[in-house]
């Protein structure tokens, strides 16, 4: 495994912070959906959502760390296509009903999913030291 620069390391460790803090909206943003507060969970995801657009695929960073490691290529994929869809919520919002369920069965998981996979090549690289 090919080993990080000191400004990737610290990348990995606030983009980790980063998407705990996200994570943590988006289970409030559900909260809102289950009391009938859609406008306020669809600006809540959107506005957390737009600020992950710029840790796209493309992003030379995270391009940097994940390259070669295709489960990392396609849990970045997975994500990144929820937090587009996500970050249009308030242009396009989803039918009642279907916010609750995005959110649950597509948003968390896939970001719960990729940041898994930050906090296994942190540690990983953590061991190789």
């Amino acid at each position: 495994m090919e080993k990080l620069t000191e400004k990737q390391r610290v990348f990995l460790t606030q983009y980790e912070g980063l998407l705990q803090e996200v994570e943590e909206a988006a289970v409030y943003a559900g909260d809102c959906y289950v009391r009938g507060d859609e406008d306020i969970g669809d600006r809540l995801l959107a506005s957390v959502s737009k600020g992950l657009l710029p840790y796209h695929p493309e992003n030379m960073t995270l391009v940097s760390i994940v390259t070669g490691d295709r489960e990392m290529e396609e849990a970045l994929a997975a994500h990144f296509q929820t937090v587009q869809t996500a970050a249009s919520l308030e242009e396009d919002p989803a039918p009642e009903g279907q916010r609750y369920y995005f959110v649950q069965e597509f948003f968390l998981p896939r970001l719960k999913a990729w940041r898994e996979q930050i906090e296994k090549r942190r540690r990983d690289l953590h061991a190789a030291d």
